[in-house]
């Protein structure tokens, strides 16, 4: 330190430990003096500085509403000098009872509404009631009305949520100059020409409200989309009269939040979202559940401290008899830490704190039992089981969400909104849903949906529309006719709020530090704090009760020589005189001579003695009372739990939100997607598309069918599958390599499409590199194995678990020689067979176990033997009572009992196929079919397909050509599926000849 004379003082410290003390300093102050609540009442700082100041003020259930604005200067001025905004949101949430599930402030807002015959103007010329539209929006119809935007220019707003809003509500009557009547709520806020508002009931004779004429709006505000009001137009307010009661209605309109009705004159509307009025338009007292926070203050029972400039006291904590932070909760951020506490079920927590209070030893699982969960003010669900990966086990675990957050404090639950389905008009779907998680508001998630709808990232909604009113929140979303309303439903919880997670982290301060608490520590501090206060309202009450017998026993001395002490009293010459005298002739203490002094003359009443007497013996009861309640801590429990079973009768009610107990999941994208089955088809040149089944409607065989795929010259059509949109595809090329995907993740195309590059979906695929094969897989299976073929008769049977995890950027799935490729894979068991088929009408069936389990590096065994010029066009999976399906290049086709294929030893030549010649052409694909195949699908290099009943191909011996199938023309057949009636029973691809 250097002293410079004068009052200068240099002192040297280190600007590193200066500047790190100072911002713990400043962390500590926000964090204990702001932001997180205190784990005996549950309030910030500014909260019970809020109704502190309302007590103050007398602001009690019984008594009249006050400004806000009173309130919120009262607090600032004397309490919490952090400026009047946050004071103000405070006091906002503490009334909103979508916020706060026991609202400890009752507010009274300024937004009020019309009677339901009140017209509004549309920009179409219409005039209707509100009535009118809220039938108007439910037919689907839609309405633009007019509104003032803030440089008081008139445009045009689509009309949003007309609805019924309070029933059987007093109301006034506003006349204007111009003759013109309008009926609202005393409440409801007028504009005023300079664009300020006025509520009804404050509205003047010639107050100059801001004006709206037809007339006065020309055709250019089409085109324009702004016109300023003209100055002539003027209209005034004649007179506000009572007008009884009716029910009341309102409108939403975004941004400007205002419109015009047809009497002639724009009004404020309110919208979900909207901030709270200004200070001096909404009103608040405390409701009956504050004061139970509040209840004993005055007894002594919290310490006391100055406030920010020394002039007032104010309490550091409430009593609590409500054990707040449990109850209503808390939320807040602080410097490094944040709080998030869900509120609950008084009844609940009254339970479960009188259980605790019986047996100190209770575990969170057997609180869990009685507390089941968070209970939000505006309900919904709780999921109370999710799924996690086992960090050492790697294994997927349910786990009970809720009792983990409430064991360790912190943990994530899933809530999701609560929705049904209901029937509407033309046998359409209509998802209802009625309540939300919590905090999310439900104009923005409509803003959401349709935003979503409009950007097509959201499919199937026709019509979407807020049917809320006071009786209920009513969200109506209609699903497109052909549209699976669950799969929409699934698509709105994945991507809207309408699922959305509650993350715990129950943050308190306890002893001016912050501490994370399980539900068990801050029911126990709640029992602890309790006993504190009660201990010390007691001995307040004590102290109380001793001091009056003191008087009473006075009093008794006074009364038993009451001529003696008159006597004394008047031969005294001051009153000081008579105060000594009393105390030395009667033995008397001061404060019981002054009480005698002070006493009135009728109690020397015989009347008034006697209640001397009844009122000591009271008070001797009382005294003893008190002091057993200080030596019992058993009693001191007991008042505890009085409180709370009093709590519990005055404020309980049902569970709003419901805890479901099964596992809850992300959602997949197979939830979002409709099971259908689809064709796939893939081009020679990776053209890839799916189409739905349905889009082919089945022929008799030998016709021509339809175009299936537009192709370009040197561009055949190669690869035809049929799948579902759930199954699972490996996609293998011609460099052995196989990649996964779902069947949904490919592009949805038209008919006559030719596609998408199928690069483009699986990023990983190189240039040049082709898809061999395809296969279609669902779980879950019994399958043990993938079984593959190549086009010059290898085989190769690999478990099927080593594709059970298919990396984005691909595996090796066979090592191939030079000049082979892989065409056929399937999934297969060790009690099946399996044929390969070739192109020149050769066939064999060996069993699977004669190919040996290999690795997926691996190039495998020999499968068949070919003659020059022959190649692998099919392979099959063999099961008993199943055909072979075998159709030619020229649309020959014919059904072979498997019976008739000898179980050959693997490697053979096989046996005669089919009977070809140049009508048939050589054998282009063959298909394993069964009694649950019903139809077969065939596309030819040209991409012409045909559906054609199975049963009109006729079962024929191996050594025949079949009968005609298709009419391919100058093109071939390029590949076949077959199908049941809803799913296919084959899924191997077959690569065209």
């Amino acid at each position: 330190m250097i002293d410079r004379g004068g009052n200068e003082r240099i002192i040297g410290v280190d600007l590193q430990a200066e500047m790190r003390q100072a911002y713990l300093d400043y962390s500590m102050s926000v964090i204990v003096a702001r932001a997180l609540p205190d784990v005996r009442d549950g309030l910030k700082p500014v909260q019970r500085r809020i109704l502190h100041a309302m007590n103050a003020l007398g602001l009690r259930p019984d008594r009249p509403f006050r400004k806000s604005a009173a309130i919120v200067g009262e607090t600032m001025g004397k309490y919490h000098p952090h400026g009047e905004a946050p004071i103000y949101d405070a006091l906002v949430r503490l009334a909103q009872d979508f916020s706060v599930r026991y609202p400890l402030i009752q507010g009274q807002g300024n937004f009020g509404c019309f009677a339901g015959d009140t017209k509004v103007e549309l920009t179409n010329g219409d005039q209707k009631t509100f009535i009118e539209l809220i039938d108007m929006v439910r037919h689907g119809l839609r309405g633009d009305i007019f509104t003032v935007d803030q440089h008081r220019n008139v445009r045009l707003k689509p009309v949003r949520a007309p609805r019924l809003v309070r029933r059987n509500d007093p109301v006034v009557k506003v006349t204007l100059s111009t003759g013109n009547t309008i009926t609202c709520t005393p409440d409801h806020r007028f504009m005023l020409r300079d664009g300020t508002y006025r509520e009804a009931q404050s509205l003047r004779p010639k107050d100059q409200l801001m004006p709206f004429a037809r007339t006065a709006i020309p055709e250019r505000l089409h085109r324009t989309g702004a016109f300023p009001i003209p100055a002539s137009l003027q209209v005034r307010v004649d007179k506000v009269e009572p007008a009884g009661r009716a029910d009341v209605y309102d409108l939403t309109v975004d941004v400007t939040q205002n419109f015009a009705l047809s009497a002639g004159v724009f009004v404020h509307n309110s919208i979900d979202d909207d901030p709270p009025a200004a200070q001096r338009y909404t009103e608040a007292r405390l409701p009956a559940i504050a004061l139970e926070l509040l209840a004993d203050i005055d007894k002594n029972t919290v310490d006391w401290r100055p406030n920010y400039d020394g002039r007032e006291q104010e309490p550091t904590v409430l009593p609590a008899r409500l054990p707040n932070l449990i109850v209503n909760g808390s939320s807040g951020i602080a410097v490094g830490m944040a709080t998030n506490i869900p509120s609950h079920d008084l009844r609940e927590v009254v339970a479960a704190t009188k259980r605790l209070i019986d047996d100190p030893e209770l575990t969170i699982d057997d609180l869990s039992e009685i507390i089941t969960g968070p209970d939000f003010p505006g309900g919904a669900l709780v999921y109370r089981f999710e799924e996690q990966r086992n960090v050492e086990t790697g294994k997927a675990e349910r786990v009970d969400a809720i009792r983990r957050a409430y064991a360790t404090g912190r943990g994530r639950v899933l809530m999701r909104a609560r929705a049904h389905l209901e029937e509407i008009r033309g046998g359409r779907t209509a998802i209802i849903v009625t309540e939300l998680p919590y905090a999310v508001n439900k104009a923005s998630l409509i803003e959401k949906i349709a935003e979503l709808v409009q950007s097509k990232r959201l499919a199937g909604i026709s019509d979407l529309r807020d049917e809320s009113d006071r009786e209920g929140m009513r969200i109506h979303i209609e699903v497109k006719r052909d549209d699976d309303p669950q799969r929409v439903l699934n698509a709105l919880y994945k991507h809207t709020a309408m699922q959305s997670a509650f993350n715990f982290n129950m943050l308190a301060i306890v002893d001016q530090q912050p501490r994370t608490l399980s539900l068990k520590d801050i029911l126990q501090h709640h029992i602890d704090y309790r006993r504190q206060v009660i201990r010390r309202r007691t001995e307040f009450d004590l102290g109380k009760a001793k001091d009056r017998a003191h008087i009473l026993e006075g009093f008794k001395i006074a009364l038993d020589q009451i001529d003696a002490v008159i006597k004394t009293i008047r031969a005294a010459r001051t009153p000081e005189r008579a105060l000594e005298d009393l105390q030395r002739k009667f033995g008397l203490s001061e404060i019981q001579a002054k009480a005698i002094l002070d006493m009135q003359l009728r109690r020397l009443t015989g009347l008034e003695r006697a209640k001397v007497e009844e009122e000591y013996e009271a008070t001797i009861k009382l005294i003893a009372e008190l002091e057993s309640i200080l030596a019992s801590p058993r009693k001191i429990l007991g008042l505890i739990k009085a409180d709370l079973d009093d709590l519990a009768e005055t404020y309980g009610d049902d569970r709003r939100t419901k805890i479901i107990d099964d596992t809850v999941r992300e959602l997949s994208d197979d939830d979002l997607v409709a099971d259908e089955d689809v064709v796939i088809t893939v081009s020679s040149r990776n053209y890839v598309k799916r189409i739905p089944l349905s889009t082919y409607r089945a022929q008799h065989r030998g016709g021509r069918g339809v175009i299936g795929m537009q192709t370009r010259e040197e561009d055949d059509v190669e690869h035809l599958l049929v799948a579902s949109t759930h199954d699972r595809l490996l996609v293998f090329t011609d460099r052995g390599r196989v990649f996964a995907l779902k069947a949904h993740e490919l592009p949805d195309a038209s008919r006559t499409a030719k596609g998408t590059p199928i690069q483009n979906i699986l990023e990983a695929m190189q240039g040049g590199e082709r898809v061999s094969a395809l296969v279609a897989l669902r779980e879950p299976s019994a399958a043990e194995h993938l079984v593959m073929a190549t086009r010059k008769g290898f085989v190769k049977k690999t478990p099927r678990s080593e594709y059970a995890n298919v990396r984005r950027a691909g595996l090796i799935a066979i090592a191939l020689r030079k000049g082979d490729m892989l065409a056929w894979v399937a999934p297969c068991t060790n009690k099946d067979a399996i044929l390969l088929a070739t192109k020149k009408g050769k066939g064999i069936v060996f069993k699977a176990t004669d190919a040996r389990p290999m690795g997926r590096p691996t190039q495998g065994v020999t499968g068949i033997r070919l003659r020059k010029g022959d190649e692998v066009i099919g392979m099959g999976i063999v099961r008993p009572r199943a055909q072979v399906l075998s159709v030619t290049e020229r649309g020959f086709g014919k059904r072979t009992d498997v019976e008739e294929f000898p179980v050959q030893g693997r490697g053979g030549q096989g046996v005669i196929l089919a009977a070809i010649s140049a009508k048939t052409g050589d054998v282009a694909a063959t298909e394993m079919v069964d009694e649950a195949t019903q139809e077969i699908l065939l596309i030819t290099t040209t991409g012409v397909v045909i559906r054609t009943p199975l049963g009109q191909i006729r079962p024929l011996s191996r050594a025949t050509q079949g009968v005609k199938v298709m009419a391919t023309g100058d093109a071939s057949i390029a590949s076949i599926a077959t199908f049941g009636g809803t799913r296919a029973s084959q899924t191997e691809l077959k690569l065209k000849g």
